[in-house]
């Protein structure tokens, strides 16, 4: 079906104004707002056709240069928010120089038809090419509303190539904005495609963001960012499941920092903040990607240890307690030595072991370490975890 041309070019008008008034409405008035910067993209979408149905009526400077410019501008929008969405710094100078490339280029290649379609058209394909890079790259969530920004940038590239080839094979003409015709109608219809997959691939991956920071907040320290004891405990239940039914040998490890009432009392509960901080960046960066670190309480972690076996985790968690003893906190200028000691269950899990169970256990050894002079690593008997 063979639509009329400037009619269609209301429509896609008319669709960019309505997203643009609900995504300015629900947005907050801040200029690092994904969604405001959304917004302006399908405003300006919109008087770029709004321009290209004044084609034939007012100059051309106004109905294709402006316009193409604007529609350029409105890709160079949607970029910015895909960068702002990903809490990323927004490359500027690169996302409008293309913009500002169009305005020149067709400026100069006003009074031209094939060339300045040309241009048009392989800037703002390169624009589209751009964002689909972007939209694929560091992608940060297990989400997949960027897969919708993804299609929305290929369908555009798609209709833009029809415009290229059109031009290429001499049928510009068939191409002018005030022309109708099958091509015509096909590559103004993907224009209203792509204003939708954009605006809602932006809405929902700005969703995602939201709800992964939830997630991030609900399950990490608000201090320490290493995991809370919610998220620890329902990683212990998995590991202790995996370890029982595979027969694999499980350590866990309750871990205090010694003095550290002191370390507040003297140096203050900055200091002492600071010094459990400077902790869990020293585990953290010894420990396996399979090893699991998490604040339980107070100046007390817990660490689980899969598949490793006595003599690992004596060794390793050795090696962390002397590494931690070599390297002091800092804090206001002053080197804070920080010492812990652990409490250490390992073993094949069996039937009656729980996670509380194996807790209580790990926890009852690192009173026993502590009673021995603190600075230790003590092991639960074999006849205590047998």
């Amino acid at each position: 079906m063979i639509a009329h041309t400037p009619t269609l070019f209301g429509a896609v008008a008319l669709v960019a104004t309505i997203l643009a008034f609900c995504l300015l409405l629900v947005g907050r008035v801040n200029r690092r707002d994904p969604l405001i910067l959304t917004g302006a993209g399908l405003l300006v979408h919109a008087l770029a056709y709004v321009c290209y149905t004044l084609y034939g009526q007012v100059s051309l400077l106004v109905s294709y240069g402006l316009g193409n410019s604007l529609l350029s501008l409105a890709v160079a929008l949607y970029s910015a928010g895909l960068f702002r969405v990903r809490e990323q710094s927004v490359p500027w100078r690169r996302i409008f120089l293309l913009p500002l490339s169009m305005l020149v280029g067709l400026m100069l290649l006003l009074d031209t038809l094939e060339p300045r379609m040309l241009l048009a058209s392989l800037l703002l394909m390169g624009q589209c090419a751009l964002l689909l890079y972007w939209a694929q790259r560091h992608q940060q969530w297990q989400g997949r509303a960027h897969l919708l920004l993804s299609i929305g940038a290929v369908i555009s590239l798609v209709g833009l190539g029809l415009r290229v080839v059109a031009v290429l094979s001499g049928a510009a003409v068939e191409m002018r904005y005030d022309t109708s015709n099958l091509k015509q109608t096909l590559s103004v219809s993907i224009g209203t495609v792509t204003v939708m997959m954009f605006s809602i691939g932006l809405v929902l991956m700005a969703k995602e963001r939201s709800e992964a920071r939830l997630q991030h907040m609900a399950l990490r320290d608000g201090l320490t960012s290493t995991f809370n004891r919610r998220a620890m405990l329902a990683r212990f239940s998995q590991e202790l499941q995996r370890s029982a039914g595979g027969g694999h040998s499980l350590a866990v490890a309750m871990i205090d920092i010694d003095h550290f009432k002191r370390i507040n009392d003297v140096h203050g509960h900055q200091a002492g903040d600071e010094v459990l901080c400077h902790c869990v960046r020293q585990l953290q960066q010894r420990l396996r990607r399979s090893d699991c670190l998490g604040r339980w309480g107070g100046e007390e972690f817990l660490l689980l240890l899969p598949d490793t076996d006595r003599e690992g985790a004596l060794a390793m968690l050795d090696d962390l307690r002397r590494t931690l003893s070599g390297n002091p906190a800092q804090f206001a200028g002053q080197s804070i030595e920080v010492r812990f000691s652990v409490g250490l269950w390992c073993g094949v899990p069996q039937g009656a072991d729980s996670t509380a169970s194996l807790i209580a256990q790990a926890d009852a050894a690192l009173y026993q370490a502590k009673a021995n002079g603190r600075n230790a690593v003590h092991l639960v008997a074999l006849r205590e975890a047998g």
